[in-house]
């Protein structure tokens, strides 16, 4: 029975790996060091002295010993302004009827220039009431996870497998035999 949940358990984990590790996803790393400076770009490689990431500026190394803390994000993309506005006189044919009335096929009258217009400011006064709403809601973008270093490289290197999960070239290479070997362990402490 043994044999058997650690079998279901292996094949559980390196169907997960093998998931995950065809998909990369790139996260947004903000790293603030020394005389509250900060970088922020896309977390492409961790190792034990240095951060790499892609910057507006290109690659950047940030040396461990200058490291107070590093945010993970997901990158959001920009806000598209969104149009509220109905087009109602879309597809609509007006016809002269017997009265000498303009009205379409349902025989509803066509609006007038007044009604048009008023129309008109109602649904732009609503389409920037409402963008004016959701733009900065959609610029909420919490932090997945925290590490606080201070400056500290022993806490960094505690923190330096979880860091690197985030990372662009762990995602593309991940090291299975590592995480197996974690599950192993794991599955070996449970019995």
């Amino acid at each position: 029975m043994k044999t058997f949940i650690c079998l279901i358990i292996l094949f559980t984990a390196t169907s997960f790996i093998a998931a995950h590790a065809q998909s990369v996803q790139p996260y947004l790393a903000i790293i603030k060091v020394k005389n509250k400076n900060s970088h922020k770009g896309i977390l492409q490689r961790v190792d034990s002295s240095h951060v790499f990431i892609n910057s507006e500026k290109g690659m950047e190394t940030i040396p461990v010993q200058s490291i107070k803390s590093i945010k993970i994000r997901v990158p959001k993309k920009d806000y598209q302004l969104k149009n509220f506005t109905p087009d109602t006189r879309k597809n609509t044919n007006y016809k002269q009827n017997a009265e000498g009335k303009f009205v379409d096929e349902w025989g509803n009258e066509e609006p007038s220039l007044t009604e048009i217009k008023d129309g008109a400011i109602a649904s732009v006064l609503g389409n920037v009431l409402i963008n004016s709403v959701a733009l900065p809601i959609s610029k909420i973008n919490p932090s997945i996870s925290n590490f606080k270093i201070n400056y500290d490289k022993s806490i960094y290197i505690s923190r330096l497998n979880e860091l690197s999960y985030y990372s662009i070239h762990y995602q593309a290479n991940p090291d299975t035999a590592a995480e197996l070997r974690k599950l192993k362990e794991i599955s070996l402490k449970s019995k």
